[in-house]
């Protein structure tokens, strides 16, 4: 018998499983998966599917977890390849408000060191109230490697 998987929804249940639990008075106020690899540039550009819907927020803490299948490459000797992930709170008109600070201390979303695997990346901001949106912006920080990104999701909370 084979058990077939939808990721994207794995990967944002996963997600929100492990932010509820870590944090019991959080409520999720947007989220999105999205599946099929999306090629990486040198540029940080929105990744698809992963802009939240507008949500109104009362003001104070926010915080969005990226989760996604990443894979990076480049030919000897031009390596490392290391693929950089920012998240982006806007406002209705998509104006760039904050960008939110991560909590890990890595210098990298992920990065040439094999096969392709699963990553995750979490963002924590305080904003005013109002009503906005979160966009993750992607970008390959080598510009003679190449990545892409596969199933992936963001989740956010306040």
């Amino acid at each position: 018998m084979k058990i077939k998987m939808h990721w994207p929804k794995s990967l944002a249940v996963a997600a929100v499983v492990a932010m509820v639990s870590a944090n019991a008075l959080a409520e999720v106020v947007a989220a999105v998966t999205a599946n099929g690899r999306y090629p990486l540039a040198p540029a940080p550009l929105p990744v698809p599917g992963m802009t939240t819907p507008a949500f109104g927020h009362g003001g104070g803490q926010l915080v969005a977890t990226y989760t996604a299948e990443c894979f990076a490459e480049v030919a000897a000797p031009y390596g490392p390849a290391r693929v950089d992930v920012i998240i982006v709170v806007q406002d209705e008109a998509g104006n760039n408000l904050a960008t939110l600070s991560p909590t890990e201390r890595q210098s990298y979303f992920c990065s040439s060191a094999g096969a392709p695997a699963t990553f995750s990346t979490t963002g924590v901001g305080t904003l005013p109230p109002g009503t906005y949106r979160v966009v993750v912006r992607g970008s390959l920080l080598n510009d003679r490697a190449s990545a892409w990104m596969g199933a992936r999701s963001l989740v956010v909370l306040r």
